[in-house]
């Protein structure tokens, strides 16, 4: 079962994840080396979250914290 509760800092690093690919998917394919460095740093930052240390979770949590990251996005967005 996943969880609906995510450490602050770890939400919030998935909706910058988010919003960088979503710059990316605008952005022409020249000048993008910035986004990528970016996307690569803040992905790095999600997957070594000590949030995921704990054997307890599942992909099922993975997928429940972008569900949780594109909405608040799309609130933010607004």
């Amino acid at each position: 079962m996943a969880r609906s509760e995510f450490p602050d800092d770890l939400l919030h690093t998935q909706i910058r994840v988010i919003q960088t690919y979503a710059a990316l998917a605008r952005q022409p394919e020249r000048g993008s080396t910035g986004l990528r460095r970016t996307l690569i740093h803040e992905l790095r930052l999600l997957y070594a979250h000590p949030y995921w240390a704990d054997a307890t979770h599942s992909y099922a949590d993975l997928v429940e914290l972008r569900r949780l990251a594109r909405a608040r996005a799309w609130v933010e967005a607004a």
